[in-house]
Protein backbone atom coordinates (compact mmCIF):
# COMPACT_ATOMS: atom_id res chain seq x y z
CA UNK A 1 0.00 0.00 0.00
CA UNK A 2 3.02 2.50 0.46
CA UNK A 3 3.13 2.36 -3.14
CA UNK A 4 -0.05 3.35 -3.73
CA UNK A 5 0.22 6.21 -1.55
CA UNK A 6 3.23 7.17 -3.65
CA UNK A 7 1.17 7.08 -6.92
CA UNK A 8 -1.51 9.38 -5.18
CA UNK A 9 1.43 11.86 -3.96
CA UNK A 10 3.47 11.83 -7.26
CA UNK A 11 0.83 11.72 -9.81
CA UNK A 12 -0.35 14.71 -11.79
CA UNK A 13 -3.16 12.89 -13.32
CA UNK A 14 -6.07 13.58 -11.68
CA UNK A 15 -8.12 10.54 -12.25
CA UNK A 16 -5.19 8.11 -11.46
CA UNK A 17 -5.10 10.13 -8.78
CA UNK A 18 -8.62 9.56 -7.74
CA UNK A 19 -8.07 5.46 -8.71
CA UNK A 20 -4.85 5.44 -6.27
CA UNK A 21 -6.91 7.41 -3.41
CA UNK A 22 -9.74 4.78 -3.50
CA UNK A 23 -7.44 1.42 -3.84
CA UNK A 24 -5.75 2.44 -0.98
CA UNK A 25 -8.62 3.36 1.30
CA UNK A 26 -9.91 -0.26 0.04
CA UNK A 27 -5.97 -1.79 0.63
CA UNK A 28 -6.52 -0.49 3.90
CA UNK A 29 -8.94 -3.35 4.51
CA UNK A 30 -7.50 -5.90 2.66
CA UNK A 31 -9.34 -5.01 -0.44
CA UNK A 32 -5.49 -5.23 -2.76
CA UNK A 33 -6.75 -5.88 -6.47
CA UNK A 34 -7.88 -2.66 -7.36
CA UNK A 35 -4.34 -1.24 -6.15
CA UNK A 36 -2.00 -4.30 -7.77
CA UNK A 37 -4.26 -4.66 -11.00
CA UNK A 38 -5.59 -1.33 -11.34
CA UNK A 39 -2.75 0.49 -10.62
CA UNK A 40 0.48 -0.83 -9.63
CA UNK A 41 0.91 -4.13 -11.99
CA UNK A 42 0.25 -2.15 -15.07
CA UNK A 43 2.58 0.44 -13.75
CA UNK A 44 5.12 -2.28 -13.61
CA UNK A 45 7.92 0.20 -11.18
CA UNK A 46 5.64 1.00 -8.23
CA UNK A 47 4.64 -3.21 -8.12
CA UNK A 48 8.47 -3.98 -8.36
CA UNK A 49 9.17 -1.46 -5.85
CA UNK A 50 6.46 -3.11 -3.62
CA UNK A 51 7.94 -6.20 -3.73
CA UNK A 52 11.49 -5.18 -2.87
CA UNK A 53 10.08 -3.03 0.12
CA UNK A 54 8.12 -6.07 1.29
CA UNK A 55 10.92 -8.35 1.18
CA UNK A 56 13.20 -5.83 3.36
CA UNK A 57 10.05 -5.41 5.97
CA UNK A 58 9.45 -9.30 6.03
CA UNK A 59 13.19 -10.07 6.78
CA UNK A 60 12.77 -7.68 9.80
CA UNK A 61 9.67 -9.20 11.07
CA UNK A 62 10.67 -12.27 10.77
CA UNK A 63 13.92 -11.51 12.26
CA UNK A 64 11.76 -10.35 15.38
CA UNK A 65 10.23 -13.65 15.46
CA UNK A 66 6.74 -12.09 14.91
CA UNK A 67 3.74 -14.12 14.28
CA UNK A 68 0.19 -14.11 13.22
CA UNK A 69 -1.89 -15.40 16.14
CA UNK A 70 -4.80 -15.89 13.98
CA UNK A 71 -6.06 -15.72 10.81
CA UNK A 72 -7.44 -12.15 8.57
CA UNK A 73 -6.96 -10.31 5.37
CA UNK A 74 -3.76 -7.96 6.35
CA UNK A 75 -5.34 -5.00 6.70
CA UNK A 76 -5.37 -2.20 9.00
CA UNK A 77 -6.16 -4.06 12.32
CA UNK A 78 -3.98 -6.54 11.87
CA UNK A 79 -1.36 -5.54 14.81
CA UNK A 80 -4.73 -6.86 16.94
CA UNK A 81 -3.22 -10.39 15.20
CA UNK A 82 0.43 -10.49 16.20
CA UNK A 83 -0.49 -9.75 20.25
CA UNK A 84 0.55 -13.53 21.41
CA UNK A 85 -1.57 -14.75 24.56
CA UNK A 86 1.08 -13.26 27.01
CA UNK A 87 0.27 -9.73 25.69
CA UNK A 88 2.84 -7.40 23.76
CA UNK A 89 6.27 -7.85 23.77
CA UNK A 90 9.51 -6.96 21.32
CA UNK A 91 7.94 -9.60 18.75
CA UNK A 92 5.12 -7.40 18.36
CA UNK A 93 7.29 -4.14 18.07
CA UNK A 94 9.65 -6.23 15.61
CA UNK A 95 6.46 -6.69 13.00
CA UNK A 96 5.12 -2.89 13.48
CA UNK A 97 8.64 -1.70 12.67
CA UNK A 98 8.84 -4.23 9.60
CA UNK A 99 5.41 -3.23 8.07
CA UNK A 100 6.39 0.10 8.70
CA UNK A 101 9.57 0.34 7.17
CA UNK A 102 8.13 -1.70 3.91
CA UNK A 103 5.22 0.81 3.81
CA UNK A 104 7.36 3.86 3.66
CA UNK A 105 10.07 2.54 1.81
CA UNK A 106 7.48 1.16 -0.91
CA UNK A 107 5.96 4.93 -1.33
CA UNK A 108 9.48 6.53 -0.96
CA UNK A 109 10.89 4.75 -4.11
CA UNK A 110 7.45 5.27 -5.92
CA UNK A 111 7.22 8.89 -4.92
CA UNK A 112 10.93 9.53 -6.71
CA UNK A 113 11.45 6.71 -9.73
CA UNK A 114 7.38 5.06 -10.01
CA UNK A 115 5.65 6.79 -12.84
CA UNK A 116 7.47 8.11 -16.16
CA UNK A 117 8.92 11.16 -15.18
CA UNK A 118 7.35 14.89 -17.30
CA UNK A 119 9.82 16.31 -19.38
CA UNK A 120 11.24 19.58 -17.46
CA UNK A 121 10.65 21.77 -20.54
CA UNK A 122 8.75 21.34 -24.03
CA UNK A 123 10.24 19.15 -26.03
CA UNK A 124 13.43 18.68 -23.55
CA UNK A 125 13.83 14.99 -23.87
CA UNK A 126 16.64 13.02 -23.87
CA UNK A 127 16.53 10.88 -27.25
CA UNK A 128 18.18 7.87 -27.42
CA UNK A 129 20.68 6.71 -30.41
CA UNK A 130 18.77 5.01 -32.87
CA UNK A 131 19.39 3.90 -36.67
CA UNK A 132 17.35 4.41 -40.23
CA UNK A 133 15.07 1.78 -38.96
CA UNK A 134 14.31 2.78 -35.30
CA UNK A 135 11.14 4.39 -34.48
CA UNK A 136 11.47 6.21 -30.71
CA UNK A 137 8.46 6.78 -28.49
CA UNK A 138 6.83 9.74 -29.44
CA UNK A 139 5.30 10.05 -25.62
CA UNK A 140 5.88 8.82 -22.68
CA UNK A 141 3.10 6.42 -20.93
CA UNK A 142 1.71 2.71 -20.60
CA UNK A 143 2.44 0.51 -23.86
CA UNK A 144 -0.16 -1.61 -25.06
CA UNK A 145 -0.78 -3.91 -28.41
CA UNK A 146 -2.56 -2.41 -30.71
CA UNK A 147 -5.75 -4.95 -30.97
CA UNK A 148 -6.26 -3.51 -27.23
CA UNK A 149 -7.10 -0.31 -28.39
CA UNK A 150 -10.98 0.78 -28.12
CA UNK A 151 -11.85 1.66 -31.70
CA UNK A 152 -11.56 -2.01 -34.36
CA UNK A 153 -10.65 0.63 -37.36
CA UNK A 154 -6.68 0.78 -35.32
CA UNK A 155 -6.90 -2.39 -33.34
CA UNK A 156 -7.96 -4.49 -36.57
CA UNK A 157 -4.43 -3.72 -38.44
CA UNK A 158 -6.67 -2.16 -41.28
CA UNK A 159 -4.72 1.65 -41.21
CA UNK A 160 -1.55 -0.55 -41.01
CA UNK A 161 0.39 -1.99 -38.23
CA UNK A 162 2.29 -0.19 -34.62
CA UNK A 163 1.38 0.13 -30.68
CA UNK A 164 -0.76 2.34 -28.76
CA UNK A 165 0.65 4.41 -26.17
CA UNK A 166 -1.84 5.73 -22.81
CA UNK A 167 0.01 8.94 -22.37
CA UNK A 168 1.23 9.99 -19.07
CA UNK A 169 2.56 13.55 -20.68
CA UNK A 170 0.66 15.25 -22.54
CA UNK A 171 3.07 15.99 -25.39
CA UNK A 172 4.02 14.15 -28.88
CA UNK A 173 7.85 14.67 -29.73
CA UNK A 174 9.13 13.74 -32.94
CA UNK A 175 10.05 9.85 -33.00
CA UNK A 176 12.82 9.98 -35.84
CA UNK A 177 14.24 12.87 -38.10
CA UNK A 178 12.29 13.78 -41.09
CA UNK A 179 9.47 15.56 -42.41
CA UNK A 180 5.89 16.03 -41.17
CA UNK A 181 3.87 14.79 -44.27
CA UNK A 182 0.22 15.67 -42.58
CA UNK A 183 -1.40 17.30 -39.91
CA UNK A 184 -5.29 17.30 -39.43
CA UNK A 185 -6.78 20.55 -38.95
CA UNK A 186 -8.07 19.34 -35.55
CA UNK A 187 -4.60 18.74 -34.35
CA UNK A 188 -5.22 15.81 -32.87
CA UNK A 189 -3.15 13.45 -35.04
CA UNK A 190 0.20 13.85 -37.50
CA UNK A 191 1.37 11.94 -39.84
CA UNK A 192 4.99 11.64 -40.49
CA UNK A 193 7.53 10.74 -43.34
CA UNK A 194 11.18 9.68 -41.75
CA UNK A 195 14.33 9.88 -43.80
CA UNK A 196 14.80 6.38 -44.79
CA UNK A 197 10.85 6.13 -45.72
CA UNK A 198 9.12 5.07 -42.77
CA UNK A 199 5.27 6.35 -42.86
CA UNK A 200 3.75 6.71 -39.47
CA UNK A 201 0.29 7.96 -38.20
CA UNK A 202 0.30 9.08 -34.68
CA UNK A 203 -3.33 9.05 -33.97
CA UNK A 204 -3.90 11.08 -29.92
CA UNK A 205 -6.92 9.65 -28.28
CA UNK A 206 -9.98 7.53 -29.63
CA UNK A 207 -12.19 10.41 -31.60
CA UNK A 208 -10.86 12.79 -30.35
CA UNK A 209 -11.61 14.37 -33.94
CA UNK A 210 -15.02 15.36 -32.01
CA UNK A 211 -13.39 18.06 -30.17
CA UNK A 212 -12.24 20.19 -33.07
CA UNK A 213 -9.12 20.77 -31.84
CA UNK A 214 -9.58 22.65 -28.39
CA UNK A 215 -7.55 20.85 -26.65
CA UNK A 216 -4.72 20.55 -29.17
CA UNK A 217 -1.86 22.90 -29.77
CA UNK A 218 0.51 22.47 -32.54
CA UNK A 219 3.90 23.12 -33.05
CA UNK A 220 4.62 22.27 -36.67
CA UNK A 221 2.79 22.37 -39.68
CA UNK A 222 3.09 20.37 -42.44
CA UNK A 223 6.17 20.17 -44.93
CA UNK A 224 8.44 21.26 -41.52
CA UNK A 225 11.72 19.32 -40.96
CA UNK A 226 11.82 17.70 -37.69
CA UNK A 227 14.46 16.12 -35.91
CA UNK A 228 14.32 13.17 -33.28
CA UNK A 229 12.88 14.85 -30.11
CA UNK A 230 11.51 17.89 -31.56
CA UNK A 231 7.94 19.07 -29.89
CA UNK A 232 5.26 18.39 -32.82
CA UNK A 233 1.90 18.77 -30.58
CA UNK A 234 0.73 19.58 -26.56
CA UNK A 235 -2.39 18.37 -25.58
CA UNK A 236 -4.34 18.47 -21.91
CA UNK A 237 -5.06 15.29 -21.12
CA UNK A 238 -7.41 16.04 -18.37
CA UNK A 239 -9.52 18.18 -20.84
CA UNK A 240 -9.85 15.05 -23.14
CA UNK A 241 -10.55 13.03 -19.95
CA UNK A 242 -13.34 15.26 -19.11
CA UNK A 243 -14.52 14.96 -22.33
CA UNK A 244 -15.10 11.36 -22.10
CA UNK A 245 -12.91 10.16 -24.73
CA UNK A 246 -9.89 7.59 -24.21
CA UNK A 247 -6.54 8.61 -24.27
CA UNK A 248 -4.77 5.30 -26.38
CA UNK A 249 -3.17 6.89 -28.91
CA UNK A 250 -2.45 4.39 -31.54
CA UNK A 251 1.29 4.76 -33.81
CA UNK A 252 0.45 3.14 -37.01
CA UNK A 253 3.09 2.50 -39.81
CA UNK A 254 1.09 3.47 -42.82
CA UNK A 255 3.74 1.62 -44.85
CA UNK A 256 3.32 -1.75 -43.46
CA UNK A 257 3.60 -3.80 -46.19
CA UNK A 258 6.61 -2.57 -46.67
CA UNK A 259 8.55 -3.94 -44.19
CA UNK A 260 9.08 -7.67 -43.42
CA UNK A 261 8.96 -7.51 -39.83
CA UNK A 262 7.75 -4.94 -37.16
CA UNK A 263 9.11 -5.28 -33.87
CA UNK A 264 7.95 -3.43 -30.64
CA UNK A 265 10.89 -3.23 -28.68
CA UNK A 266 9.64 -1.61 -25.67
CA UNK A 267 8.61 -2.81 -22.45
CA UNK A 268 4.98 -2.13 -20.81
CA UNK A 269 5.92 1.43 -20.04
CA UNK A 270 8.19 3.76 -21.54
CA UNK A 271 9.91 7.10 -21.87
CA UNK A 272 9.46 9.36 -24.88
CA UNK A 273 12.44 9.23 -26.79
CA UNK A 274 13.58 5.95 -25.91
CA UNK A 275 13.35 2.78 -28.61
CA UNK A 276 9.64 1.84 -29.24
CA UNK A 277 9.49 0.28 -32.64
CA UNK A 278 12.15 -1.67 -35.24
CA UNK A 279 11.74 -2.52 -38.69
CA UNK A 280 13.19 -4.40 -41.04
CA UNK A 281 12.66 -4.76 -45.11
Amino acid sequence: MGAVLGIFLATRDARQRVLAGSAFSAGLFGITEPAIYGLTLPLRRPFIFGCVAGAIGGAITAFSNSYAYSFGLPNIFFPAQMIPPGGIDASVWGGLIGTGVAFVLACVLTFFAGLPRASAAPGAVTVAPASANDILAPMSGSVIALEQVPDSTFASGLLGKGVAIIPAVGQVIAPFPGEVASLFQTKHAIGLQSDSGIELLIHVGIDTVKLDGVPFTAHVKEGDRVQAGDLLIEFDRQAILDAGYDLATPIIISNSDDYREIDTVASSTVEAGQPLLSVSH
